[in-house]
């Protein structure tokens, strides 16, 4: 009988080591993947103070990155005539430029126009400068392939497609 209980409190212990193991080792990949988003969280607060400040920008809605060859940052909100407008701040956050949402498509219908385009889900889209121009980058999924269709904001034509 003695010997029963020992065993079943060994067994406890050790189920209770592994337990205390486990939560450590899900804390600590908790901690490490907010330690890894910590930069780029504080790029985007970045890219939007400068819109905020330097572009008059309001009501921010959100920011996020559009990448290709080198990252934009693109902000949401109002701008100083409280429109509804974008800012997309260059990746050396020394270039703003600002468009009212009206002048242009929408990231849905530049999904739309790049759906016509490629076959894919839509992963992402977001406003970049390409060759000059403000343009949606939207980013498809195929079943073998990623397909990347820029799409000019204004006019809303296919601008180039890559597929990688």
């Amino acid at each position: 009988m003695r010997e029963r209980r020992q065993r079943k409190f060994k067994l406890q212990r050790l189920l209770s080591w592994v337990g205390a193991f486990l939560v450590v080792v899900v804390l600590a990949l908790v901690i490490i993947m907010f330690i890894a988003k910590l930069p780029q969280k504080q790029t985007l607060k970045s890219a939007t103070n400068l819109a905020e400040q330097h572009a008059h920008f309001h009501d921010v809605q959100k920011t996020y990155k559009a990448n290709l060859k080198r990252p934009y940052y693109t902000v949401v909100g109002k701008n100083q005539a409280n429109q509804p407008a974008y800012a997309i701040v260059s990746s050396d956050f020394k270039h703003i430029r600002v468009m009212k949402k009206t002048d242009g498509i929408t990231a849905e219908n530049a999904s739309a126009i790049a759906q016509r385009r490629v076959a894919g889900d839509v992963t992402n889209a977001g406003l970049l400068i390409y060759r000059k121009q403000p343009t949606w980058v939207v980013t498809l999924q195929s079943k073998h392939q990623v397909h990347y269709v820029l799409v000019n904001f204004k006019t809303g034509k296919v601008v180039k497609t890559l597929n990688l």
